[in-house]
């Protein structure tokens, strides 16, 4: 496979090839990085996203917004509700299949779920339909003028990203609410330039509505691209465009 020379572009920090070592880079990003995870396979994304947001629900008290691409939001559930948290502090990771195991379940899922601590919802549908985001946030409360995302200015970004604003505009809401330490936003934005016709061009515009560094905000953005996407859609020139807009960067090569 040609992947043109990434490691000549001068943005890429990290460049890991273990489950474990990638898990443990983004277990490391603080709050307030906007990040890019170049993925391989779906299935090394599921292991690595379980473990991870069990960690930042379990021990960082944050709340997740998770927005799949190449699988829908039930699915995301299945895999959350298929693994057991001491597969990470067994060294186990790589060995699940998604199995049913007793110490974990759909209850686990839906706790953080229905408490505010955990919204998975498509992609596209996030940045598509701020009536349904509102409905799967379960709230209509009048958005906090202390809210730091409520004066960004919008006038030059389209309705996807203005909804996308809306959604975490409504989550940081929620911060004081539930007494939560901070944000993390896990989003693939596989839908854009597969289903929209200036496909980079408003990739790159998404991509520059979402600050370098969140100051005074507490986020944390992880982008995901699927590597056969990132190295085949894109020329090496919008590849280091798209790197240079993230503050971190990790590409694990399968």
């Amino acid at each position: 496979m040609n992947f043109d020379n990434i490691d000549d572009i001068q943005n890429v920090k990290y460049h890991h090839r273990g489950i474990k070592e990638i898990l443990n880079s983004l277990l490391e990003t603080p709050i307030g990085i906007h990040e890019i995870f170049v993925y391989p396979t779906i299935d090394m994304l599921r292991e690595i996203y379980f473990h991870y947001i069990k960690r930042l629900l379990d021990n960082n008290n944050e709340i997740v917004i998770f927005l799949p691409y190449y699988e829908n939001a039930e699915s995301v559930k299945k895999v959350l509700s298929s693994f057991s948290i001491d597969d990470y502090n067994n060294n186990n990771i790589g060995r699940n299949k998604y199995k049913d195991k007793k110490d974990t379940g759909i209850e686990y899922v839906n706790r953080y779920i229905n408490n505010g601590s955990l919204l998975i919802i498509d992609s596209e549908k996030a940045f598509s339909n701020v009536q349904e985001v509102e409905t799967i946030t379960n709230t209509n409360d009048q958005i906090d003028k202390d809210n730091p995302l409520t004066h960004i200015n919008t006038s030059n970004t389209t309705n996807s990203n203005n909804n996308f604003l809306s959604l975490v505009r409504m989550s940081l809401d929620h911060i004081n609410k539930l007494r939560k330490e901070g944000i993390t936003i896990i989003a693939d934005y596989g839908f854009i330039y597969h289903n929209k016709k200036d496909k980079f061009e408003d990739l790159l515009e998404l991509e520059k509505s979402i600050p370098y560094f969140f100051d005074n905000i507490k986020i944390r953005q992880i982008c995901l691209y699927n590597q056969n996407d990132f190295f085949h859609k894109f020329t090496k020139q919008q590849k280091k465009e798209i790197l240079d807009l993230h503050s971190k960067n990790i590409i694990m090569m399968e």
